[in-house]
């Protein structure tokens, strides 16, 4: 049997002003011994009641992969835009779009009326509770292409290191994961003008995709002036407490890009491929592409 791969010393860097555990992985060996890892120590938090009585509660940890290392994380609607939405504003300008999407799919929607949204999100600015109240709305409008304050994460790491390695990006030395965990200590608090991370679950009617990807999404905000904006995720991890990082911990994994072929043919033999993910006919021909191309010996 061939020896287990030691894993590298957690170190924690400072990418861009951003405190995160880093691991710059030599292999795709080393990457599910050190996802096994991570769920170890943060899968599952030990909690107390009022009477003292231990009560068990498991951490969501979500992945996220992207084709190189160096980008930062960004919404389609921050690399669509520079222009800073408010969570409203946002509300109305996909508002705008919903008729012709009716009209074109028979699907109804059933957006509530602009006096109800606005009532509800202005009610909650102060509070830890984002009123999200067309979000399989907005889950449908993410997979068809819309700018979206949604980030996309998945429940799966081998899902997220096939998005890392899917797309070949020239000059892209290493691919990365990242690991995310809302409440590593089992709770929430933010304080003030923070800016803060609300996750939203996989439980929404849309796009069939979704539940392939095994999809979940966070969203990050900053109150501005009174208004609950949308802002960078890196900004909440700016804010967080390097030191203490009681809740919204990231991990980032970096892994060789030259493994690609690697890597995508052991994932296809898990049936994990273009065609699986995104269950359209041409995501079957780029499949079929890929597999040609890229995955022969």
């Amino acid at each position: 049997m061939g020896s287990v791969p030691v894993m590298p010393r957690l170190a924690i860097f400072s990418v861009e002003g951003i405190a995160m555990d880093t691991y710059d992985l030599r292999s795709w060996a080393e990457f599910r011994p050190l996802i096994q890892n991570i769920r170890d120590r943060y899968g599952a938090k030990t909690l107390h009641n009022s009477d003292g009585a231990p009560i068990s509660k498991e951490n969501q940890i979500l992945f996220r992969g992207q084709s190189n290392s160096e980008w930062e994380l960004k919404t389609t609607l921050e690399r669509a835009t520079s222009r800073r939405f408010d969570v409203f504003g946002y509300w109305v300008t996909v508002n705008h779009c919903v008729n012709e999407l009716e009209s074109l799919t028979s699907q109804r929607w059933n957006l509530k009326s602009f006096p109800e949204v606005r009532g509800e999100i202005l009610a909650a600015q102060n509070t830890m509770i984002l009123p999200m109240s067309c979000y399989d709305y907005l889950v449908y409008l993410r997979h068809h292409g819309f700018p979206s304050p949604l980030l996309d994460w998945t429940e799966s790491p081998n899902i997220a290191a096939y998005f890392a390695y899917c797309e070949r990006v020239k000059d892209a030395d290493r691919v990365v994961v990242y690991a995310f965990i809302e409440t590593p200590e089992g709770y929430k608090t933010a304080h003030g003008d923070d800016a803060m991370i609300k996750l939203l679950g996989p439980h929404v009617t849309t796009h069939v995709r979704h539940f392939a990807q095994k999809g979940w999404y966070t969203i990050a905000t900053i109150l501005e002036s009174g208004h609950r904006v949308f802002c960078p995720h890196q900004d909440v991890f700016i804010s967080s407490n390097p030191v203490h990082n009681d809740q919204d911990v990231l991990i980032k994994i970096t892994l060789p890009a030259k493994e690609r072929p690697l890597v995508l043919r052991e994932l296809n033999d898990y049936n994990i491929n273009h065609f699986t993910l995104y269950q359209s006919e041409d995501a079957l021909v780029k499949a079929l592409a890929m597999e040609t191309f890229d995955l022969s010996p």
